[in-house]
């Protein structure tokens, strides 16, 4: 493909140092792709490059740009579908990014190399850097399973057209470009460019979106919405954020339910949905790739059960559904002629799927040892993502809200209300020897070394914190003591500080601020048949509706029920906090006086077991993390990370950063420990394995929710999660994403002040893609992003969330809770109508009369 005769040769015969070129102008090829190329400064090139080239390449970043009415322009319905729909335009991103690695790295005669970034990342991880992170880093042996999962990412993505603009696909390239007049290094990339256009109107690419866009609308038909507004402001219903944002989304929805404009939505109150025919196992524990059938037995829904089988009908949309077989799967085609057959005949636009739903409430998956229990809550735990088609996972969809719970030991915690799970803790302190017998508060707990309990406590709260709608938990990977208490230990330990989640599960789902549920994978402890509102029974594989065989076991089991610590009935706990030693004191209290001073002093102490509102601590990012970077300790190959400044490299050197040690410590709150700024996600169940990209990105969420705290000192971190969901949505241009929030760091370090990205948080249009790409070359957060990981994925609010309150050293600070708005339910709401109309009438009665 040869480039318009009209528009300039600007990326060939750079005549400049190739430490000092200036950017060249855009070049349009005639395939409609915009080509903008921007030199990377030498300090930023891998030591043997720079020893190599020797002045005769420049090295830089290609982005390439092309319209999607130009990639569609025969085909109108394509257009229509992918632009409308963000699920459509992430699948295409992806599928483009997985075509352009097969597709490059290339390199010409003349010495021009494209590659992706990822590429190129994989290149500089062999080579002597002479930066510290790359020297730290060691190459992975070994292929890599490719990512089974559709995630955003930074370095191709798809813009969604606002403000009138034309949607367009923009990726990013590394580029090494030989300098000298004559060279055309267009001639090397437009071949792989017009295969890659040929790629993304192929039958294979559409059924790619169409199997995303089935997910994402099957997963909209799980429950209602949780957070207000559109836009996913607000968290647990409590706002947060100015009101110009609220109902600032143009983004249409139809891709977040499963249902058309017009109709009302229908839910199946389900916290996952598992299709007929789904494999789930993998071919081993260290491999993403689902197992061969046989041995695999494919997934089926239990036979009648009225209360865990479904059959649901999914509107794709009409184009889409030419790519999808009736009951869901992708329709393989073995040439033109049958493929335009299959677009002929199908008139639908809806495919029909029986499968089993997770429903909501406390559900219990239990069977005997290599039944395929924790196989099923592992595939109900990646649901909360989208597969690619083949995973055999691509029907099974859990709530994205949905958050693996289990044991940390070490954790470090800080200022977590644990105190629905954990009180009466010993506070160890001593005068002149003699032990004082004081209770640790634990309704604000830190720790640097939390034990099994007290941290899967934590786990829970914390994930109360970021809004999960469901808490999956597995016995094999949780502390005992903190899952259930049998009658004789309660017997034998009387004064014991841990009440089980078995006490809880059912009070956290009738909460009116939580509403959360629980799946629990039970193989050893039969208390918990007590509190389960639904039973998956799996047996050689498969599933059966075990609910009415367990209520007649905990009914046999169940006699000798009694109260526990004078809080309530065992097993049936209430989550809303009954405290009663305010009438208590005042019964003691002599006077009527003591009296008033009892109920003020009570007033102002916080009778809650939900988690309280706080933020990182300013003093505390202002003395440790101002300026701070993201670091992989080990090149990627870990699921641990740092946070730290590149001059503080000295502080961190040697070892892997799991230095835990706290002997100079006597407590969290202490000075500077050798472990400060890292983060260690290593027992996070839902972080995909073999995406260092995603870890990455994870590492500059976390970097903005901590410069934008300090910006916002009114908001708790649920709602700054909340800002942080709007901004990765709600700027949707070249400029948005992790790409605008890296700018936005990169644009602060350098002394743009607080409000530096404010025009383009608020409208997403400060910059074009050209000013994008000059801004990330220059920006040292997006250089490390290319060095260390090539590119960022997006990821879930609770993996930030886990990060920002795992990162060690980081202080929280309360702040004031905000008064509840009060709810009106349908029967008063109902009453009120009524009365309104009575009063109306009344008035119009009086009216006609002195008109008489």
């Amino acid at each position: 493909m040869t480039s318009d005769p009209s528009a300039p040769s600007a990326l060939g015969g750079i005549e400049a140092s190739p430490s000092h070129a200036a950017p060249s102008a855009p070049l349009l090829l005639s395939s409609g792709w915009r080509l903008d190329f921007r030199p990377l400064d030498r300090r930023h090139q891998p030591q043997q490059q720079q020893h190599d080239h020797q002045q005769r390449h420049a090295e830089g970043v290609i982005l390439a740009s092309l319209p999607l009415s130009v990639l569609h322009a025969s085909d109108r319905a394509a257009l229509e579908a992918v632009s409308e729909s963000r699920a459509a335009r992430a699948a295409l991103a992806d599928y483009a990014a997985r075509a352009l690695g097969k597709l490059l790295p290339v390199v010409d005669e003349g010495g021009c190399r494209i590659s992706t970034m990822e590429q190129s990342r994989r290149g500089a991880d062999a080579s002597d850097g002479t930066r510290r992170r790359r020297r730290r880093g060691r190459p992975s042996g070994g292929a890599r399973d490719p990512v089974p999962f559709v995630l955003e990412r930074s370095d191709c993505l798809v813009t969604s057209g606002r403000d009138g603009g034309d949607a367009a696909l923009a990726i990013f390239l590394r580029a090494s470009l030989p300098v000298m007049p004559g060279s055309e290094p267009e001639r090397t990339i437009s071949p792989v460019l017009e295969e890659l256009g040929r790629a993304l109107t192929s039958h294979e690419c559409h059924a790619h979106v169409a199997c995303v866009v089935l997910q994402r609308r099957l997963r909209g038909m799980l429950q209602p919405p949780r957070r207000s507004g559109g836009d996913g402001m607000g968290s647990n219903g409590s706002g947060g954020c100015s009101s110009s944002r609220n109902g600032g989304s143009e983004e249409k929805k139809a891709d977040d339910d499963g249902n058309d404009g017009g109709e009302a939505p229908k839910y199946l109150d389900a916290v996952a949905f598992i299709a007929d025919g789904s494999l789930l196992p993998r071919r081993s524990g260290r491999s993403s790739r689902p197992m061969t059938s046989p041995p695999a037995v494919p997934f089926c829904s239990p036979e009648g059960s009225e209360k865990l089988t479904r059959v649901v009908t999914v509107k794709v949309g009409k184009f889409w559904r030419r790519f999808l077989n009736a009951d869901g799967s992708v329709a393989n085609v073995n040439n033109v002629d049958e493929m335009n057959g299959m677009v002929a005949s199908t008139s639908s636009d809806s495919v029909t799927m029986r499968g089993m739903i997770i429903p909501c409430g406390v559900t219990l998956i239990v069977g005997g040892g290599y039944h395929g229990k924790s196989t099923l809550l592992q595939a109900l735990c990646y649901g909360v993502y989208d597969s690619v088609p083949g995973d055999g996972r691509e029907w099974c969809v859990s709530h994205p809200d949905a958050v693996s719970i289990r044991v940390e030991d070490g954790q470090y915690i800080h200022d977590v209300n644990v105190s629905a799970f954990i009180s009466n803790l010993p506070s160890g302190r001593s005068i002149n020897g003699a032990s004082i017998a004081s209770k640790k508060d634990t309704t604000r707990f830190s720790t640097r070394d939390a034990s099994g309990s007290t941290s899967q406590a934590a786990n829970v709260i914390e994930s109360l914190e970021a809004g999960a709608s469901a808490l999956l938990v597995d016995e094999d990977v949780s502390a005992a003591n903190f899952m259930a208490r049998d009658g004789r230990m309660r017997a034998m330990i009387m004064d014991e500080p841990i009440t089980p989640l078995l006490y809880r599960v059912n009070g956290l789902y009738l909460s009116k601020r939580h509403k959360t549920s629980t799946v629990v994978v039970v193989g050893g402890v039969g208390e918990w048949l007590d509190v389960a509102d639904a039973v998956v029974l799996m047996k050689d594989y498969r599933a059966h509706d075990g609910l009415e065989k367990a209520r007649s076991v905990s009914y046999q089991f169940s006699y000798g029920h009694v109260q526990y610590a004078g809080k309530g009935v065992v097993h049936r706990l209430p989550w809303e906090f009954q405290d009663h030693s305010v009438k208590k004191k005042a019964a003691d209290c002599g006077g009527e006086q003591d009296v008033m001073e009892v109920d003020d002093e009570e007033k102002d102490k916080k009778k809650t077991l939900s988690p309280l509102r706080r933020r990182p601590d300013p003093d505390c990012l202002a003395r440790k993390f101002r300026d701070a970077v993201v670091h992989l300790p080990e090149g990627g190959g870990s699921s641990r990370l740092w946070l730290y400044r590149d001059d503080d490299d000295n502080e961190h050197g040697g070892d892997d950063g799991q230095n835990s040690s706290n002997d100079n410590c006597s407590h969290v709150n202490c000075d500077d420990d050798d472990d400060d700024g890292a983060v260690d996600l290593s027992k996070c169940s839902q972080l995909v394995p073999g995406a260092p990209g995603l870890l990455y990105g994870i590492g500059i969420c976390v970097l903005w929710l901590l410069r934008e705290s300090t910006r916002r000192p009114r908001d708790d971190v649920g709602e700054l999660l909340d800002r942080m969901d709007w901004t990765l949505d709600r700027v949707c241009d070249a400029t948005g994403g992790l790409n605008g929030m890296a700018a936005s760091l990169s644009r602060r370090q350098k002394g743009g002040g607080d409000d530096a990205d404010d025009n383009l948080d608020e409208d997403g249009t400060a910059f074009d893609a050209r000013a994008l790409l000059s801004l990330l070359t220059s920006s040292g957060d997006a250089l490390d992003l290319w060095e260390v990981a090539g590119s960022a994925r997006r990821p879930r609010r609770h993996e930030v969330a886990m990060a920002l309150t795992r990162l060690r050293g980081v202080r929280f600070e309360e702040l004031p809770e905000k008064p509840e708005a009060k709810t009106i339910s349908s029967e008063e709401e109902a009453r009120r109508i009524e009365e309104e109309s009575k009063k109306r009438a009344l008035a119009d009665l009086w009216a006609n009369r002195r008109k008489r």
